[in-house]
């Protein structure tokens, strides 16, 4: 009867449990890694963004005295 019941309790509650945590840390590792990636993807893009200097095309205009104009 002892036996029996170590079996029962073996095969019915500790290897559906282990099982379920290997399920789980292996789903954490995953998601951790596609954080980790998407992390990397972000900083790459700000520092290609960044290391790219604007060019500010330089305003050609004239400059005009100021003149007053008398209404005859």
């Amino acid at each position: 009867m002892l036996i029996y019941f170590l079996y029962k309790v073996i095969f019915q509650v500790v290897v559906p449990v282990s099982n379920g945590v290997k399920t789980v840390r292996a789903n954490m590792e995953k998601m951790q890694q596609q954080q980790a990636e998407a992390m990397k993807k972000a900083q790459q893009a700000t520092t290609a963004s960044t290391n790219v200097p604007k060019k500010e095309v330089p305003i050609e205009a004239e400059y005009i005295d100021f003149e007053e104009v008398r209404k005859k």
